[in-house]
């Protein structure tokens, strides 16, 4: 009974040390990602600068749709060469807009409707699912910094 003892504890620190290494494989496996965004970086890519909604984030507009004319048309004459994702502002303005598409479908845009461009400011609202009271609140600037979290 008395080697017993000795061989318990060693099994017990064993399994505490594999436990240990578990855990601390299991949070290093969780990356995580800070980018900065620098305007400086966008000089000589190609990129327009001068474009409303880089300049002034918190700049809308709206459009009055003219026959024949297509969503990615309005998309590119408006935010075109900005360095924005168009496919994430293609879902704002839809998500803006939903009476002017047929079931927020974005390629089916209705003819002679005025659509609403959102900001930059309300494109990342929106995004981040807040509303225009919590936007009110905040009033602090933007931040620079964009965080990623998991794998």
């Amino acid at each position: 009974m008395k080697n017993c003892r000795p061989l318990c504890l060693k099994i017990f620190f064993i399994f505490c040390f594999v436990q240990n290494i578990y855990v601390y494989n299991a949070l290093a496996s969780e990356p995580i990602v800070v980018l900065e965004f620098s305007s400086s970086q966008l000089s000589g890519q190609g990129l327009n600068n001068s474009n409303n909604f880089i300049s002034n984030p918190n700049f809308s507009t709206k459009h009055k749709v003219k026959e024949d004319e297509t969503l990615g048309h309005i998309l590119y004459s408006y935010y075109g060469k900005s360095g924005l994702n168009l496919r994430i502002v293609e879902m704002a303005i839809v998500e803006f807009n939903p009476k002017s598409f047929r079931n927020r479908n974005p390629n089916f845009l209705f003819a002679n409707q005025s659509i609403y461009l959102p900001s930059l400011n309300e494109m990342k609202d929106l995004v981040l699912g807040k509303s225009k009271n919590q936007n009110k609140k905040q009033s602090n600037g933007h931040s620079t910094h964009i965080y990623f979290f998991g794998g």
